[in-house]
């Protein structure tokens, strides 16, 4: 059975290329055989995908499925887009359509999960396998502006491998994920000096080595990779700070891959030559990743 991954959107190249699969609709790429779900959120096995009208057409074609399973079901629903209903409303109704043809519900432990997957008016319809896969167990110590990380392994997923350096480090999940994928010398700063023990912490846990330096005093040239923090009246940082950062970051860079929800400002004091540039949606926030 074709088994779905849902992803970001705007990562779905890259979760193609873990899976070997292939994009079906934004945020969803489907696959036979594969288990990196390093950027991945939910897995599920897919029974069938249509598009739908209004909201008794949705009920009708999850209904006139054929079901086969064995033992208790629960039904899930996953919803992304503007709606005139409810992902609750609608696994009670389906769930209640799944009861009549002869299946028991059992709510808390059941055997199987009937997964709905609704993009705007997109259904994708199957048994969920894994899910809540964004997350990390090493990731015990969090602070604020982080990143989620399936975004994080993306963003590293885009680098060549080899030393690099994130200079506003934060809970060190940019270099932890590209210390679990080998990429070589991993270094970290970042101004709160708080966040380093953070990392230390992080790192530890991951068995994996990220040496601590001063980035203002690192002169090797090197791949850099962060997530640029977003200046405004409201956060400690200051675009003198961030002018500050690209004059030493484009002196000592190979390559640099920004990640930023201010990619104008990233483009008004980077020097180097803009390779690509991305959209990836993360709840209601647009991230740019800005690869030089």
């Amino acid at each position: 059975m074709m088994k779905v991954a849902v992803c970001l959107i705007g990562t779905e190249d890259i979760i193609e290329k873990d899976l070997n699969g292939k994009k079906l609709i934004p945020g969803r790429v489907v696959f036979e055989e594969g288990n990196n779900f390093n950027g991945v959120k939910t897995v599920y096995s897919l029974i069938d995908y249509f598009k739908f009208g209004d909201y008794d057409d949705l009920v009708e074609k999850i209904s006139n499925l054929n079901f086969e399973f064995d033992g208790t079901f629960r039904v899930n629903c996953r919803r992304e887009g503007e709606h005139d209903f409810d992902s609750q409303t609608l696994a009670k109704d389906v769930g209640e359509k799944i009861h009549e043809k002869g299946f028991k519900v059992d709510l808390k432990n059941s055997k199987h999960t009937v997964y709905i997957d609704i993009v705007d008016k997109d259904c994708l319809v199957g048994f969920l396998e894994k899910d809540n896969l964004c997350k990390r167990d090493y990731r015990v110590r969090l602070v604020g502006q982080s990143l989620n990380v399936c975004l994080a392994y993306c963003i590293v997923r885009l680098l060549d491998k080899g030393d690099l350096i994130d200079p506003f480090c934060r809970d060190g999940i940019l270099v932890i994920e590209a210390a679990k994928l080998k990429y070589g010398k991993l270094y970290a700063d970042d101004m709160n000096k708080n966040n380093l023990r953070h990392i230390q912490t992080n790192a530890a846990l991951a068995e994996v080595e990220v040496e601590l330096v001063d980035f203002y005093e690192f002169n090797e040239k090197i791949n850099i990779v962060t997530f640029l923090p977003i200046v405004s009246s409201k956060t400690k940082y200051n675009e003198k700070k961030i002018e500050k950062f690209f004059e030493k970051a484009n002196s000592i860079a190979k390559k640099m891959l920004i990640c930023t929800l201010n990619p104008d400002m990233v483009k008004k004091y980077s020097k180097l030559k803009l390779k690509s540039e991305r959209i990836v949606k993360v709840g209601d926030f647009n991230y740019s990743l800005l690869e030089y």
